[in-house]
């Protein structure tokens, strides 16, 4: 199948302005197929139908309406679920703004969340329940819960009003029924804002991005330009997260995708023999993961060499366009449902040991770039060239300027574009900050764009080390080298000293290897990959050699999208 078959003519997709199109497109083109499946116990599922989810939809926004919800903010909290993306849709296809709350946080930060941002109703699943609980006593704004995927039974105290969804979608119905087209809102604003989404926090900073349909159709369309989505993928990430919600979940609906959404990380293999899905979206970690699970089942069935020489033989055949590797690693993808073929990568910086290793069974890897404040995409790799090394082509949505590069003609990756945020919710410094005075957005990315607008990153600005001798110094990329020197770095944060004269480390091994080498102590550990280290330093240059480093026993912390959170790592600095 050659990939030039899925780009999309800009005319086919620039005629839409507001995610509630995409959805009115998919009612009338896929009206009978799948649009989303669920897992509704461990064993049993549910299923919709384009058709019949966006029924529920207007049914959601005609109640929404008649209950005061017009210009309100109204968060959605709880895990992936059919039920969390209507919401999500009723309320920015005019209603108000919606504000998805991260189900991972404490209560004290979900109420501090919700205040902020002055949320009068939240939309909650009954698993969320009991944390939103303990947060509504602090919660200033909010007036009214519903409860999602609920039953009529739940207590909910701290509020004026508790209502159900199942209740609300009937009333919709009853009042389409009989006031029709009057019952909705009367249009939807592009340029209006309709979603307050938070920043992940990774820098300790957890700001509300401002968008409007506008800046999330910018997104939707430049992906549609680039990408087209097969009939099955798979739903691993937090809904909450524009990244799953905007690339992955909004984008499906446009090219008529089964979403299957997995409802437990613990599950994850098991849903995929399941849903046999031919995509999804992950985040490096992920892909980390999986690379050393598929690793680990060649080498326990004693037929690694076999691998290597068929790798190599598909490999030569792919350049004579035989592509014979999903039939000849049949055996390997079969516990990832059999049909796994793309999956599109983003949210932090990606291996190509990692790509090369997937593509080699027949798995493409499509690297994209993107950031909250630019809803999220900025640029992916195409289907049709995808490059390697590259973050990807800039979506044609958007435009990049490299500002004060260096010799090698890497600076700050300014982007201007339909995708850019409106500005931070109530804090007119903060977003005055991240604009250039000609209006360009300040991504904090260090990186260069190629002749053919492929994007490449290199690290972040506030990571960045300037070393005594005016050498700039990229920690992600010493940290990508590192690991792939020492494969059983399974984590590692690269920083410079106080006084900013020498670069350090701080690892976490694999702790399958340690324990296979009896490393029980973090000095045991030290002393064996010292030897393993020395070498690596060695073929380093030497303003990018690491002085010293530390073995930590514990994972560094995280975000929610696996973003290592820098900001927490000087507890364990020695």
């Amino acid at each position: 199948m050659k990939p030039e078959k899925f780009l999309i003519k800009p005319e086919e997709v620039n005629d839409f302005s507001t995610v509630y199109q995409i959805m009115d497109h998919a009612r009338k083109k896929y009206p009978q197929k799948t649009a989303y499946r669920q897992m509704e116990t461990r064993t049993d599922e549910s299923s919709i139908t384009f058709a019949d989810f966006a029924a529920n939809v207007d049914a959601l926004r005609a109640a929404m309406l008649c209950h005061g919800c017009e210009d309100k903010h109204i968060a959605v909290l709880g895990e992936t679920s059919q039920e969390w993306i209507s919401v999500y849709l009723a309320v920015v296809s005019g209603i108000g703004v919606c504000v998805p709350i991260d189900k991972e946080l404490p209560p004290e930060t979900m109420a501090t969340q919700l205040n902020f941002a002055d949320v009068k109703t939240v939309y909650c699943s009954k698993l969320c329940l009991r944390k939103l609980l303990k947060a509504l006593p602090e919660c200033e704004t909010v007036k009214t819960v519903v409860v999602m995927r609920g039953k009529g039974d739940e207590t909910v105290e701290g509020c004026e009003r508790v209502l159900y969804l199942q209740d609300m979608i009937a009333e919709g119905r009853a009042l389409l029924k009989e006031q029709g087209p009057a019952a909705l809102p009367e249009q939807v604003d592009p340029a209006a804002a309709c979603l307050i989404i938070y920043t992940s926090g990774t820098t300790g900073a957890n700001k509300g991005v401002v968008l409007s349909n506008r800046n999330i159709m910018g997104t939707l369309r430049g992906c549609a330009r680039l990408l087209h989505y097969p009939d099955v993928s798979f739903s691993v990430l937090p809904v909450n997260h524009s990244y799953e919600l905007h690339a992955h979940i909004m984008s499906c609906m446009y090219c008529g995708t089964t979403v299957c959404i997995n409802n437990d990380l613990k599950y994850l293999v098991k849903n995929m023999e399941r849903f046999q899905p031919e995509m999804s979206c992950m985040v490096p970690m992920m892909l980390d993961l999986l690379v050393r699970k598929l690793k680990k089942q060649i080498e326990e069935s004693g037929k690694q060499e076999d691998f290597d020489r068929m790798v190599l033989l598909t490999k030569a055949l792919c350049k004579i366009h035989i592509d014979i590797r999903r039939r000849v690693f049949a055996e390997i993808l079969k516990p990832l449902g059999g049909k796994l073929r793309m999956i599109i990568c983003g949210g932090a910086a990606l291996s190509q040991d990692t790509v090369d290793f997937l593509s080699g069974v027949g798995i493409q890897i499509y690297n994209g770039y993107g950031i909250t404040e630019c809803a999220p995409v900025a640029a992916v790799n195409p289907l049709s060239k995808a490059r390697k090394h590259s973050v990807g082509h800039l979506l044609p949505t958007m435009e990049a300027r490299i500002a004060d590069p260096d010799e090698d003609g890497n600076g700050e990756i300014q982007l201007r574009g339909d995708n850019v945020m409106q500005g931070y919710y109530k804090a007119p410094e903060d977003t005055s900050k991240v604009f250039t005075e000609d209006g360009w957005f300040r991504t904090g990315d260090i990186g260069h764009i190629d002749r053919q607008n492929f994007l490449y990153i290199s690290g972040r600005l506030k990571n960045l080390i300037i070393l005594p001798n005016g050498k700039n110094v990229s920690p992600e990329e010493i940290e990508d080298s590192l690991r792939k020197h020492i494969p059983y770095v399974k984590e590692c944060v690269v920083y410079a000293d106080e006084e900013n004269s020498e670069i350090r480390a701080i690892c976490y091994l694999e702790p399958e290897y340690r324990a296979s080498h009896g490393l029980d102590t973090a000095e045991q550990a030290k002393a064996h990959m010292t030897p393993d280290f020395e070498q690596f330093n060695s073929e380093m240059p030497g303003y990018k050699r690491i002085a010293d480093f530390e073995i930590t026993d514990t994972e560094f912390e995280k975000s929610t999208t696996h973003k290592i959170q820098r900001f927490k790592i000087d507890a364990i600095k020695k």
